[in-house]
């Protein structure tokens, strides 16, 4: 009998300490009425309740755990589809992808030009969408800083340095192809630096924004701007900007190392 209680008062006793929140230590109580019914409590009971002896235990309050931290995926490609949004106005949109877990986030300057308050994030695998604030556009680059009107903890992505980038290392991109196809990854190969130069003196054109640019195999099309392409590791190492429509293995984003020189003091 006597083990049988002990067992229950165990049970109860772990209850106690699980809603005492805050509490770092206290005190639990066992103790039989005039009937010689058993009673557990947190304070001592009465002198006119009891009908033996109280056995009284002291107990300190497990440690709470920390806050669980948002994490790279076990599958990283996998991460980026998690970090990544589709963006959508009254004129069009694209894609965009978190860079911290309080909803900061980067997309193309293109993409947003021109949007209102109107511009929503469509979070993979969620039906809610959410508001989005624009923080700041580049002068020089095809990028713009937004952030994300969400509460919860976001998924992001972690920038890799653009100089250690490989000739044919293969790379993912991930968005939003048509607006329609979303949580869309192609892959493809890092092909090189495109120096931005080489726009007027190679292509003969105008290059529509400065800088250099990462130059890519893997398929884009109209609603993957803005969204990011990644190594095998799911770190960023640019986003999507400019595609040419005659030769889809040939595609630019903006190297991922202008997001720091765009946008440091937001950052910090």
């Amino acid at each position: 009998m006597r083990r049988h209680l002990m067992a229950v008062f165990c049970m109860v006793l772990a209850s106690v300490c699980f809603l005492w929140a805050g509490a770092t230590a206290g005190k639990a109580y066992i103790w039989h009425d005039k009937d010689g019914g058993v009673h557990f409590s947190d304070r001592p009971p009465h002198p006119d309740e009891i009908g033996g002896d109280i056995e009284e235990r002291q107990f300190k309050e497990a440690p709470r755990p920390e806050p669980k931290p948002v994490t790279i995926s076990d599958n990283p490609i996998e991460h980026a589809v998690q970090s990544t949004f589709r963006l959508t106005n009254r004129k069009g949109g694209g894609s965009g992808f978190f860079i911290n877990d309080k909803g900061l986030a980067i997309t193309a300057k293109h993409v947003v030009r021109g949007a209102t308050y109107s511009m929503k994030a469509e979070l993979a695998g969620e039906k809610k969408k959410y508001s989005v604030k624009i923080i700041k556009k580049s002068r020089k680059n095809d990028l713009a800083l937004i952030r994300v009107l969400i509460r919860k903890p976001t998924p992001y992505l972690e920038i890799r340095k653009t100089e250690t980038l490989v000739r044919g290392e293969p790379v993912w991109v991930v968005g939003n192809p048509l607006l329609a196809f979303k949580e869309t990854v192609t892959s493809g190969n890092f092909s090189r630096i495109f120096p931005g130069k080489d726009f007027k003196k190679e292509l003969k054109i105008k290059a529509p924004y400065k800088g250099d640019w990462v130059q890519f195999s893997a398929p884009v099309i109209g609603g993957n701007s803005g969204g990011p392409v990644v190594d095998k590791d799911g770190k960023l190492i640019g986003i999507v900007s400019l595609g040419f429509k005659a030769y889809n293995a040939i595609n630019l984003a903006v190297p991922a190392s202008y997001i720091e020189k765009n946008f440091a003091a937001q950052l910090k």
